[in-house]
Parts: C-alpha cells; sequence; structure tokens
C-alpha cells in the first residue's frame, strides 16, 4: 500500500512538473519573442547613431547606456515575475549575459571616444571599479559557454593589447599583437582551463587570419603547457595543414623593410615555353588591413597556373601582426607589383599582361597600385611601374574619407588629410588601365553609394571601365555561394574581352 501511494504521488509530481514546464516554456517562447523585437529596435537606434553616442561625456554617455539596458532589464523582471522566479537558472544567465554586453560598450568608450571626436579620456574611477568587478569571472570555465562574456574578454584584452604591444619588448616581433596576447594571458588567467581556452583561441585565429609563418615556436610552446588535449590536436592539425601548403609552390622576399621579409608566392604551369610570354594574376587579399593570410588565394592562384598563367598571392603588412596602418600595405602592393616586373623574365612573365586582383581592402590597395603613384617604397626602383595593366576589385574600399570604419588610419595623424594620398576617389584622373569593379547594395561593411561615386567619377574622366551591381548582395561577393558564381562570370568576360584566356 505504501508503494502504491507513493508511485501515485511520483506520478503526480512529475506530472505536475511536466505542466509548470511546459508552462514556463510557452512564457519562455514569448519572452524571446519580446526580447527579439527589443533588439532590432535597439540595433536600428544605437548603430546608426553610434559616433553620437560616443561622442558624449561619460556621464551622459553611461545615462545613454544603461537607459538602453534597462529596457532588457524589464523585459527578464517581466518573465521572472510570471515565471514566480521558478525558471532560476536561464534568469540568471540571462541577466549575467545582458550585463556583459552593455559593459563592453562601456569598456570601449574610451577608443570609441577618441575616435568620434579626438579628445583622450579614461573612464572614471568608479566606472572602472564597476568594470573590475569582471576580473574574477575570466577565471570561471562555465561562463565561456556564453557567447557575450567570451566578447567582453576578447574586448578587454583588444584594449590591454594595446598598450602591451607599444613595449620595446615587440620591436622585432612580426606577430607583434599574438605575442601581446599571449604574453597577457598568463596574467589574466590563473584557472587552466580558462587559459587553455583563450590560448587555443587566439593561436587558432593567427593560424586562420594571418597563417602559420614564423610562429614554430609559438606551437611547440603551446602544446608543452596545455592541458587539453583537443585543443592540442585541433592547433597541431591546422598549422600542419598552413605549412604543407606553403610547400607546394616557390616563395621569394620581393622586400626587406624594418627587419622583416615580405613573401610573394608564386604558383609556375607545369611547363613553361620561354619564348611565349604568360599573363600573371595578383592576388591581394581582404582582411581591413588588420588582418590577411596569401593561403586564401592559393587555390586561385594553382588555378590559373594550371590555365598557363603565373598566379600570385602576396603577403603584405597588416596591423595585427606589424602595428601598421594601410599607408605601409599600399607600398607593398606597389613593391610587389615592381618586383614581378623586375623579375619578369625569371618567371616568363608578359609585363602588359599583368592582372591584379583584390577583395575588400585587397580590392583598394589595386586601385593604389593603379593610381597612388606619389606614394612608394624608398627602396623601390622607380624606373618600373607599379601599376597593373588590369584591374578587379570585389566590394572594394573606395574612399578613406567616407567610412567611420576607417577613423583608426588617421587616428594618430596630426594631418587627417594626408590619407587623400591613398584614397582612391580623391586620385581618379584619366588614361587609367581598363578596370572591373563589383560590389552588392547590401553590402554592410562598404556602403554601396561609395563605389556608385566611385564608379560616377571614373566614367566622367572617360577611362575604361565596368562598374556591376549585385542586387541585395553582402559585402563578401566573392565566396557567398549566392552570388561567387556571378562575380566569376562577370571576370572571367572582363578577361576574355582583353584577350586573356
Amino acid at each position: 500500500m505504501i508503494r502504491i501511494c507513493f508511485t501515485f504521488l511520483l506520478t503526480v509530481s512529475l506530472s505536475g512538473y511536466a505542466q509548470q514546464q511546459s508552462a514556463i516554456d510557452s512564457l519562455r517562447k514569448n519572452y524571446y519573442s519580446i526580447q527579439k523585437t527589443i533588439s532590432n529596435k535597439f540595433s536600428d537606434y544605437y548603430y546608426p547613431n553610434r559616433a553620437i553616442i560616443y561622442a558624449q561625456p561619460e556621464k551622459q554617455f553611461l545615462f545613454k547606456i544603461d537607459s538602453l539596458r534597462s529596457v532588457f532589464i524589464e523585459n527578464l523582471i517581466k518573465y521572472k515575475e510570471e515565471t514566480n522566479n521558478a525558471d532560476v537558472k536561464f534568469i540568471l544567465e540571462e541577466q549575467r549575459d545582458i550585463d556583459f554586453f552593455f559593459d563592453r560598450m562601456i569598456l570601449d568608450f574610451p577608443y570609441f571616444h577618441e575616435a568620434h571626436t579626438g579628445e583622450k579620456v579614461k573612464l572614471s574611477h568608479v566606472t572602472q571599479k564597476r568594470l573590475d568587478r569582471h576580473l574574477t569571472d575570466f577565471n570561471n570555465p562555465a561562463l565561456l559557454s556564453s557567447r557575450d562574456v567570451k566578447d567582453y574578454i576578447e574586448a578587454f584584452l583588444r584594449h590591454q593589447s594595446s598598450i602591451e604591444v607599444k613595449k620595446t619588448f615587440y620591436k622585432n616581433s612580426d606577430n607583434k599583437r599574438l605575442d601581446a596576447y599571449l604574453n597577457l594571458i598568463p596574467k589574466y588567467f590563473i584557472n587552466q582551463a580558462c587559459r587553455d581556452y583563450w590560448q587555443y583561441f587566439y593561436i587558432f585565429a593567427h593560424l586562420d587570419d594571418w597563417g602559420s609563418k614564423n610562429i614554430a615556436s609559438v606551437i611547440e610552446n603551446f602544446k608543452a603547457k596545455c592541458k587539453n588535449e583537443t585543443y592540442k590536436k585541433e592547433i597541431d592539425s591546422i598549422y600542419n595543414e598552413s605549412t604543407a601548403v606553403r610547400k607546394n609552390h616557390l616563395i621569394k622576399t620581393y622586400k626587406t623593410v624594418d627587419g622583416f621579409n615580405l613573401d610573394i608566392h608564386l604558383f609556375l604551369p607545369d611547363s613553361i615555353n620561354k619564348f611565349n610570354k604568360i599573363p600573371v594574376i595578383v592576388y591581394f587579399t581582404g582582411g581591413s588591413w588588420t588582418k590577411g593570410n596569401p593561403e586564401w588565394d592559393f587555390y586561385n592562384c594553382a588555378v590559373y597556373a594550371k590555365r598557363g598563367w603565373v598566379g600570385v598571392s602576396v603577403e603584405y603588412r597588416v596591423a595585427d601582426r606589424y602595428e601598421t596602418t594601410p599607408f605601409e600595405a599600399v607600398k607593398d602592393a606597389r613593391s610587389a607589383i615592381r618586383w614581378l616586373r623586375m623579375n619578369a623574365d625569371t618567371y616568363n612573365i608578359d609585363t602588359n599582361r599583368i592582372v591584379a586582383s583584390g577583395n575588400s581592402a585587397g580590392g583598394h590597395l589595386v586601385l593604389t597600385t593603379v593610381l597612388a603613384d606619389n606614394f612608394n617604397e624608398s627602396t623601390d626602383n622607380l624606373n618600373y611601374s607599379a601599376s597593373p595593366n588590369l584591374a578587379m576589385v570585389n566590394a572594394g574600399v573606395y574612399n578613406l574619407l567616407w567610412e567611420d570604419a576607417t577613423d583608426w588610419i588617421t587616428r594618430d595623424l596630426k594631418d587627417k588629410s594626408i590619407v587623400k594620398n591613398i584614397s582612391p576617389f580623391h586620385l581618379l584622373r584619366k588614361g587609367l588601365p581598363p578596370m572591373i569593379i563589383i560590389h552588392g547594395t547590401n553590402d554592410r561593411s562598404v556602403d554601396y553609394a561609395s563605389a556608385k561615386e566611385f564608379a560616377e567619377k571614373i566614367k566622367e574622366q572617360g577611362n575604361d571601365f565596368e562598374f556591376h551591381t549585385m542586387e541585395g548582395a553582402p559585402h563578401h561577393i566573392w565566396f557567398d555561394r549566392r552570388y561567387s558564381g556571378q562575380v566569376t562570370k562577370l571576370r572571367n568576360a572582363f578577361l576574355l574581352k582583353y584577350g586573356y584566356k
């Protein structure tokens, strides 16, 4: 009888729990729906007005951020009341993520305030103390499942690494930012699991975004100290893959600058007829001038080599490896074209058929090889032209004074107008080589209007030029499967038009 009663009570209890859980699930679904609406309204307001928000003094800025935060919190409080606080774990996690999301904006205040006003500021002691409470969370492995927590930590380390990397210790490193991150991690992460994760995170990102050049010692050190076997195996696999793809073609140094050797990767056809000069296509990868891995274009280079061309991928200086700006990248791009002309006989290159191709920031570099005649490395032989014979640009950057995202380029310049020397829109003239530019109307990284403005001006000057609009296309049109096929067809037709097969 006792067992029967217990079984009955257990059944009733489970049934009641199921009903309660079903009610909570329904309420949570409604919470998510409202939160999504709030998030959309937040995005519609915040991102177009971000410059104005960050330009305010700290007190007014904090008031604005906390008022935006409160809308999300109010919805959470409503959910808490509706569930009678029965969904405690979820509510605490939501509260945490909301706090980290908005506290990251506060963390970013000094950087963006300076970017939008030119005024250097530090957070007040009270505000900094408010953020410092998160430091203990850095060593809680359970929080590694939260995207908002990790975003906050990434931002924190980004700001700290910007200070760290300025030390003379990093002067001779050509992986400056990675070295700075790896030196900072032991300072803030005592917990082994957390330390392993963040070392893994930054090494993985480096291999993906900058490649494996000169980081063998970093890999070995990580494998020796990391306790997570999965991390070690993954890093080892990616590193070996990266080093392997660097062995199936020719690598030459096209320039040594500030003690660093810059590589040019050459994919040659299987057979060469010395009496038949061949075209070359030169790839400049994108990456906002902060990252960029020549490996990204190795596949395309190999394809052109099979067609009888020379395929070339260029390593150029980027901010997160060398702490440089696009000014140095422009010099590197122009040096690379000159190197190909100077070494044309060695690789059987037809100097009348040099094609330069680039995506995004790489597209900007292509345009500056054509246009930035007065911006050259002091060691360059100016008797050789830095301009290609054809230029192909996907979703490029045309006007460096157009986008807020390019403010960092002029951040430390007393005369910010100097940027016009490498801004394609400001360098346009007659007599340019043929170009094709392809740009999407839904590009959130580079405004389509800036591409259209560039196209209209270049046509006014009577240049041989094609501008193709991709309706509804986002920024990454070169590998977005919805548009990449069309991009390829347009580029092939352009090459065929000028006799390139």
